[in-house]
């Protein structure tokens, strides 16, 4: 289900997919008729071979496993061809799987054919990567959606046939979840929803998978219930039931996911169906249900909520939007202003479902150290709303330095960092996951600048290099762990009345890294390590007084700047980076001896 500007009404929308899906289907009878015909009768034969390789062989343990004859194979056998009956139907659950393998790998090739003449057909642009593979699968996607129907609409007549009560309950039972659905989508928004309604779009494929499952289950008790009432039944029908039903509600089930992921890519497949169709971004799911659920009236009502606690009855309150780098992030200027106090500013961020690891990583952070210790800012209120996480955070005065004066808090912030005393806790619960920079400095790694050697110079680089490396993972190897902030910029910080620095973003993106390693490059410069270095020690970074100094600094730095480049493939960066960190290294060794 997507989230839209009116009230979810299933039946608009079945409507809505079920027109669209005819569309699209007389568009590929147009184009690719006898692949599409040819498509939908193999994946509906295979579909029928696949329940026969399975059913046979039941039917041989039924008559291996009697005396003689059954009575319900006697049509068929006499009473002295028990083996000739065994061994035929044997041959055939071999021979119908083996078609069944024949049908669906000729159905992958009649696919990738039919998909790249629609593609020669459509004439469109590259829209998204592997365009041609794209096609092909959605066309085989809408054939699996019609070969399901085709197949669940002859599983209903056979059972009309071998077991009209199990084929009247199924179809109430199919009425009745589709009934259900609709109730529980009824007038839902984002706004107003309900748990039915979040399982359901959140969680579609479970839902499904529960339907099923329930389908299933009792309808296996419809089988059994000729056995039950007289024991007369039909072993065979019910044998041949009991699997028609198994496969019907897999083929409903993987119809209908079909049905719902195709429709969600609805833009991009009638630009590349339609040739008088353009393509044009819709607006994401996101950024529609943050509308909905943030709008002026309602985040002003939230905020109001939230700071009733710290407002004065005579605070006005001023809500703005702030735009950000961050997708799935809202953010608002929130200011309480009036009566005789100054004015007080806040930050509220709003986050959605899937940045939600941003903030589990915040919190394990500052369950191990303060946020006053990192000058973090003191969250003020925390709440969901929908499903996103909404946190308004004290911004001070609402300013933040710039220029210069950012450049020189961005330093102090960092010499805090090295200061911090990290607990051992928090070091075990960050090593267990993370990898450390000596030991990610590898032989393979280095490799990778192979590509970009260009001159003998850079070849004599990396082999210095190759030939250093166990030096410099032993010195980075004996460095400490430091805290490591990615973002301070004026989005991201605000000031107090005194003058002192909140960091109010980026906590979720921390990690620990040896000192000199992280830094932004306006910081990772030789005059710059030494006043780190400096203003750390200041601050009794005690960890940091054991003869570490600007050449180790520089190194680490060099290090860490190399990999990210490597890893970003900008393999001519990494080469510079390497011959900075082998030149302090051997400048290093030349003062030490």
């Amino acid at each position: 289900m997507k989230a839209g500007d009116t009230p979810m009404n299933l039946f608009a929308e079945t409507r809505s997919s079920v027109r669209w899906i005819a569309q699209i289907l007389r568009q590929f009878l147009r184009v690719v008729p006898g692949m599409t015909l040819a498509l939908v009768v193999y994946l509906t034969v295979a579909r029928v071979t696949r329940l026969l390789a399975f059913l046979l062989p039941l039917k041989v343990i039924l008559l291996a496993g009697s005396n003689g004859v059954p009575h319900y194979f006697r049509p068929f056998l006499a009473d002295d061809q028990k083996e000739l009956g065994i061994v035929i139907l044997s041959v055939a659950s071999i021979a119908f799987y083996a078609l069944t393998l024949f049908l669906e790998g000729h159905t992958k090739r009649l696919s990738d054919k039919a998909g790249a003449d629609l593609m020669s057909a459509a004439s469109v642009m590259s829209l998204v990567d592997n365009q041609r593979a794209e096609m092909q699968s959605n066309h085989a996607r809408f054939m699996q959606i019609v070969s399901g129907g085709l197949f669940v609409l002859a599983g209903m007549l056979a059972l009309a046939v071998l077991d009209p009560f199990l084929a009247a309950y199924l179809c109430g039972l199919a009425l009745f979840f589709y009934a259900l659905t609709a109730w529980a989508l009824r007038g839902v928004t984002p706004l107003k929803s309900n748990r039915l309604a979040d399982f359901v779009d959140g969680q579609l494929a479970s839902y499904l998978n529960i339907l099923s499952s329930v389908a299933f289950l009792s309808g296996f008790l419809v089988v059994l219930r000729p056995f039950l009432q007289n024991g007369g039944a039909n072993v065979l029908v019910a044998i041949i039931c009991f699997m028609l039903l198994r496969q019907m509600t897999a083929a409903m089930t993987g119809a209908v996911r079909d049905m719902v992921a195709l429709a969600q890519k609805r833009q991009l497949i009638d630009t590349l169906v339609f040739p008088n169709r353009q393509f044009h971004h819709s607006e994401h799911d996101d950024q529609r249900t943050l509308r909905q659920l943030f709008g002026r009236d309602e985040r002003e009502r939230l905020i109001a909520d939230a700071l009733a606690p710290v407002r004065q009855a005579d605070e006005a309150l001023r809500v703005g939007w702030l735009d950000t780098s961050v997708r799935g992030m809202a953010e608002f200027s929130v200011v309480l202003a009036g009566g005789d106090a100054q004015e007080r500013h806040f930050r509220l961020r709003v986050l959605a479902p899937r940045l939600r690891r941003m903030l589990e990583n915040e919190d394990l952070l500052f369950r191990h150290i303060s946020r006053e210790s990192v000058w973090a800012a003191p969250i003020v209120a925390r709440f969901t709303h929908g499903e996103h996480e909404c946190i308004i955070y004290d911004a001070g005065t609402g300013t933040a330095p710039k220029g210069a004066a950012l450049a020189q808090r961005h330093q102090a912030f960092i010499a805090n960092l090295w200061s911090v005393d990290l607990p051992p806790a928090l070091v075990r619960i960050y090593s267990a996951t993370h990898k450390p920079l000596h030991k990610r400095l590898t032989d393979d790694l280095i490799s990778r600048m192979e590509i970009a050697v260009d001159s003998d110079q850079q070849a004599e680089t990396l082999a210095r290099l190759r030939g250093a490396l166990p030096s410099v993972r032993k010195l980075i190897a004996r460095l400490p762990l430091c805290l490591v902030h990615p973002a301070f910029t004026p989005g991201e910080i605000a000031l107090r009345a005194d003058g002192s620095v909140m960091v109010i973003g980026g906590w979720g993106q921390w990690s620990l890294m040896p000192p000199g390693a992280g830094l932004p490059a306006s910081l990772a410069t030789d005059e710059r390590f030494e006043a780190l270095l400096a203003e750390a020690r200041r601050g009794g970074a005690d960890v940091l007084a054991k003869g570490l100094g600007q050449g180790q600094l520089i190194v680490v730095s060099a290090c860490a700047q190399m990999e990210r480049s490597i890893l970003q493939g900008k393999m001519k960066a990494a080469l510079t980076h390497a011959e900075r960190a082998v030149a302090e290294l051997e400048a290093t060794r030349k003062v030490a001896a």
